[in-house]
């Protein structure tokens, strides 16, 4: 005990000063002032009581320190902790010593996968993808960055948020070169896969190359250059801590963000009803002039939705992939409604966040909801639950926001009220239940979420 002590005191007077130390600074400072460190670390009954000492600086180096030295049980323990330092810790040394060295392929390498829990294995799948994409992949990448820098510049500097026209010159610079060839380092995590008999997560890569060589059929690619990569401003970072705390309260974990893009494709509604789009307040008197130009006359006979879906107009969740924010949709909304543009974008986003947290927000101890069932899941318990946890939010903050939430809430199908059944239930009661369903091996329904609360 008195071992443990001393450490923990270390922890907590280190660094000195403004100093910091990285991970082989705390290896060589707790060798040299605690002898039996790696022993008190390798005692998993010592791991809570460490874990709630913080270090001055560097906390999750110190924890990248343990984990080398404790293996991958430690880092199993991180990768699910709601510690930030610990998760940070855990990520990093995975990143450091296991991804970044897939040039070859170890049995020690196969032995990690085999240990390694769950969310390890999907943080592992998707950084080997984003930072070893291969080719042409990588250059088509290279190429798309230079494109969502000039659109970006585009949208801040002029203040031209209706992009569209420039794309046609855009795109007419997109190379006609297709294939996809996986990097080294993908088809070495493949082999590691293999090898340690994980047929789960083999399955899910070779889904992942798959759907890369289709990103090259040129009409799929076209559409890529039509998607630039959406960055959070303060406030959207603040709704979208608010709704996992709610789940965090509840024994879930951190995760990171899935990929989350600003669409100037043609949303889904717009497709099947194109005449809303044009129905804008500047477009109206012009309709007629405009259509007598037309050589196809419009359908008067085509009747009008009678309630608007987000996922067919404002915004989409890919399972296992992104979100998607369609611009030309929520500008449409807004204004064809009276909303503040901005204040519906936060509200689509938050309902898209709600999807992928009661998908995939990781608790330990508990698996996420297999994507077949929760694909095939109705509407009513998908969407029940994504205005639920924007409810939670809005609700709590009040004001314009809630103010756009319900104006929108007026506008959709019953199925985005199902939340009304359970929005004056116990919060943490609700949470539970989300566990619960997850657990079915069914895709769930309506009925299944009120038998379980």
């Amino acid at each position: 005990m008195k071992g443990l002590n001393n450490l923990l005191k270390f922890i907590k007077e280190n660094p000195p000063g403004e100093e910091s130390w990285f991970w082989s600074d705390w290896e060589k400072k707790l060798t040299e002032n605690i002898p039996n460190w790696k022993e008190l670390i390798n005692d998993q009954k010592n791991w809570e009581k460490i874990k709630n000492v913080k270090a001055r600086h560097h906390n999750d180096e110190l924890w990248r320190c343990f984990i080398d030295a404790a293996g991958v049980d430690l880092l199993n323990y991180c990768l699910v902790s709601d510690d930030k330092d610990l998760f940070n810790g855990a990520k990093y040394w995975l990143y450091r010593q296991f991804i970044t060295k897939l040039e070859c392929i170890s049995p020690r390498y196969i032995d990690l996968w085999e240990k390694l829990n769950e969310f390890g294995k999907k943080y592992v799948i998707n950084k080997v993808f984003a930072k070893f994409p291969g080719e042409l992949f990588e250059w088509y990448t290279h190429y798309l960055r230079e494109i969502t820098y000039f659109l970006h510049r585009i949208i801040y500097h002029s203040g031209d948020s209706h992009i569209t026209h420039h794309l046609p010159r855009l795109l007419g610079l997109v190379p006609r070169v297709v294939g996809y060839i996986p990097s080294k380092e993908i088809l070495n995590l493949r082999d590691i896969i293999e090898k340690a008999g994980d047929k789960y997560f083999l399955k899910i890569v070779d889904e992942k190359i798959e759907e890369r060589k289709k990103a090259f059929e040129l009409p799929l690619l076209l559409n890529r250059f039509l998607q630039i990569p959406y960055y959070l401003n303060r406030d959207e970072k603040e709704l979208i801590a608010r709704a996992i705390d709610k789940f965090r309260r509840n024994g879930y974990s951190f995760a990171p963000l899935p990929e989350i893009y600003l669409s100037y494709e043609t949303p889904p509604l717009f497709v099947a009803y194109p005449e809303l789009e044009e129905e804008l307040e500047e477009e109206i008197k012009r309709r007629r002039e405009i259509e007598e130009k037309h050589v196809i006359p419009r359908n008067r006979e085509r009747r009008r939705p009678e309630t608007i879906s987000i996922e067919e107009v404002l915004g989409c969740y890919v399972p296992n992939q992104k979100i998607i924010l369609y611009a030309r949709g929520i500008s449409w909304f807004a204004r064809r409604y009276g909303i503040e543009e901005n204040l519906l974008r936060m509200v689509v986003l938050l309902h898209e966040i709600g999807h992928w947290i009661t998908h995939l927000l990781p608790k330990p101890g508990a698996s996420s909801w297999p994507t077949e069932f929760f694909i095939e899941t109705s509407e009513e318990v998908k969407e029940g639950w994504a205005q639920l946890i924007t409810y939670w939010v809005v609700d709590e903050i009040g004001g314009k926001i809630k103010d756009a939430f319900e104006k929108l809430n007026r506008s959709q199908s019953s199925a985005y009220r199902v939340y009304e059944i359970f929005k004056d239930k116990d919060i943490n009661s609700v949470v539970d239940s989300l566990e619960k369903l997850r657990m079915l091996n069914k895709p769930a329904t309506l009925d299944d979420w009120k038998r379980i609360m």
